[in-house]
């Protein structure tokens, strides 16, 4: 019998970095042996018998799914192809920008068909796609902007579902799709829009490549139906699953060791160089906008572009030419590259109330070979901060377990370290269609019995939030933060079947709360809101509930009442807060403040402070 693997993480392939680029502490993509992999037709047929085995759904809506593999293989050649409704496309004016409207040519491969195919004339839309993006070049949409992009895109997916509902669109007219592009393949193995990317800026250089093939159509076919699904089912090379754990796993790497942001239209900003990096030593400070690496100029690189060319081998020296507000001109920065060391679990008292242990989980992570399991490590950093902290005569008084950034991982890590700080009671159940709940209750001694507070944001997720969630319920700790990302459902993960090359990921399942609230879309909902960002606010932030094809919220009665007196506690931060005289004094610091913690110690001094 196959062992199943059982995931909460609401990333889809290759996506655990976080939407900024990691200098340093995330892992160069390795790079694919060479070796031969195949994905066939019949690994297409066999993913669509899989979802009808394993999916949390039986009632799927197979023309839909058809639909998407079709849209999906077409857009996975060089040159690619979109296909639309007829109805559709005759008046898409109504649904994208006069930008978007781009020119080209439509087509059928039978004249009784009632779909199109759609080949853009791309020499026009790089013209296009240019003047657009000089027009937007640096402007931040606003909150109001993103939500109202979100809701039109939705609207436009809304409207072409249902044309192709009406157009009863089957696995008939998707095998015809697929012959289409396999007789045709040479005409659009060519790729397009090569100045896209990299504007005004050099081209990018031309790394080796498996040749396109219809094994990347079938791959992007098989891919096009489980989206049809959710977000959240895929299928993937073995390796790549590999190189994306390894995104998130201890590792050590070379590099300058800073966090950036932006690329594309966007400048590149440094939003934290890390405490002892090579980039903290030259002299690059948060807030630095760098506009060219080694003298050649970046603008409107996309940012994993920009993070390739500042990486390098320990021992060599980049050039970083760098503006930064309140000097004129530009300023060039030597950083001699250096190792960085990044760890899944890392642990420290905090320096600005050193009565307080604080515990980072990057990830829900099997750890690599030698490593001591993720709860060992956990217990002791717990054992080495009470021992430093009572050497030190100043005894700990609270622990932070800090959740944020935190995408998931495996559901067993999340019960393991969940039964780690609950005595008793259950800790999550899982629901799985035509079978018993599954539910999972504490077994094991908490590990210490210091006041507990959860860090958590929109990006905790799926795992992150099984941990607390549970903590919350049963009044273990206090949840600071905002709230999370809102992703509750359970993915098993398989070889595929006769192609252990692959793997197969697919949901079937979904997990609830010790309370019986399924977290799905609303996330869980700090005891006390706490900004992360500068000015205090809270701005919009993408989650579940903004993805297309999201499993539904069940709806649930039951709320979520504090177990801790939440008003004496924010009274009491109000009155004798220290966080915002430290940021203030601390707003010109290389390193910027932890805006989130900083904050949260006021609360968790009113939390010992008040009953």
């Amino acid at each position: 019998m196959k062992r199943i693997v059982y995931l909460l993480s609401f990333f889809t392939l290759l996506s655990f970095a976080l939407p900024v680029g990691f200098i340093s502490c995330e892992p160069e993509a390795k790079k694919a042996p060479n070796r031969v992999t195949n994905f066939t037709y019949q690994d297409f047929e066999t993913v669509v018998k899989s979802v009808d085995k394993f999916y949390i759904d039986k009632n799927i809506n197979k023309n839909r799914a058809f639909t998407d593999a079709a849209s999906f293989a077409v857009l996975s050649m060089p040159h690619p192809l979109y296909i639309y409704p007829e109805s559709y496309f005759a008046e898409r004016e109504k649904y994208d920008d006069k930008d978007d409207l781009w020119p080209g040519k439509t087509f059928k491969i039978s004249p009784s068909d009632k779909f199109v195919l759609f080949d853009p004339d791309y020499v026009l839309v790089e013209k296009i796609q240019k003047e657009k993006l000089k027009k937007n070049e640096n402007r931040k949409l606003s909150d109001a902007e993103v939500k109202k992009l979100i809701e039109k895109e939705k609207l436009k997916k809304s409207v072409i579902a249902a044309k192709w509902e009406e157009i009863n669109f089957s696995r008939k007219e998707f095998d015809r799709v697929i012959s289409y592009v396999q007789d045709n393949l040479e005409t659009y193995k060519t790729p397009v829009l090569k100045g896209l990317v990299e504007l005004d800026g050099e081209l990018p250089e031309e790394e080796e490549k498996k040749e396109f093939s219809m094994e990347q159509v079938f791959l992007a076919a098989a891919n096009g139906y489980l989206n049809s699904l959710d977000p959240h089912s895929n299928v993937f090379l073995k390796e790549m699953w590999e190189e994306s754990m390894a995104k998130i796993s201890d590792g050590s790497f070379e590099g300058i060791g800073a966090i950036l942001s932006g690329g594309g239209s966007r400048e590149v900003v440094v939003e934290n160089p890390l405490e002892g990096s090579p980039a903290v030593k030259a002299g690059i400070r948060s807030g630095d906008t760098i506009v060219a690496v080694d003298g050649k100029v970046i603008k409107n690189l996309t940012l994993d572009k920009v993070v390739k060319k500042i990486k390098g081998p320990k021992a060599t020296k980049v050039v970083l030419t760098i503006t930064r507000k309140g000097n004129t001109g530009k300023t060039d920065i030597e950083v001699i590259r250096d190792k960085i060391t990044i760890k899944n679990v890392t642990h420290h008292i905090v320096k600005e109330n050193p009565q307080v242990g604080y515990i980072k989980l990057t990830g829900f992570v099997k750890p690599g070979p030698g490593e001591a399991p993720i709860d060992t490590q956990i217990a002791n950093a717990v054992v080495e901060m009470e021992q430093e902290a009572k050497d030190s005569g100043k005894p700990l008084k609270a622990l932070i377990l800090d959740l944020r950034g935190n995408s998931g991982g495996y559901l067993d890590l999340a019960i393991d370290i969940t039964d780690m700080f609950i005595e008793k009671g259950m800790i999550v159940f899982t629901r799985t269609p035509f079978r018993s709940d599954e539910e999972k209750y504490a077994k094991n001694k908490d590990i210490t019995k210091l006041p507990l507070v959860v860090m958590i944001n929109s990006k905790s997720a799926s795992a992150s939030e099984i941990v607390a969630s549970a903590i919350q319920h049963h009044g273990r700790g206090i949840l600071l933060g905002e709230r999370t990302f809102g992703k509750a459902t359970v993915q098993s993960l398989n070889n595929l079947e006769n192609n252990p090359d692959y793997l197969l990921k697919i949901t079937n399942a979904r997990y609830y709360s010790p309370s019986g609230k399924t977290i799905q879309v609303v996330g869980v909902s700090p005891d006390i809101e706490v900004s992360e960002e500068p000015d205090g606010g809270f701005p919009f932030r993408y989650r579940e509930e903004d993805m297309w094809n999201h499993l539904p919220l069940i709806p649930h009665e039951g709320v979520v009442k504090s177990k801790f007196n939440v008003n004496a506690i924010k009274e009491y931060a109000k009155k004798n807060g220290k966080a915002d005289a430290f940021l203030k004094s601390h707003a010109n610091d290389a390193i910027k403040p932890d805006y989130m913690l900083i904050r949260s110690l006021d609360y968790i001094e009113g939390m010992l402070n008040t009953k």
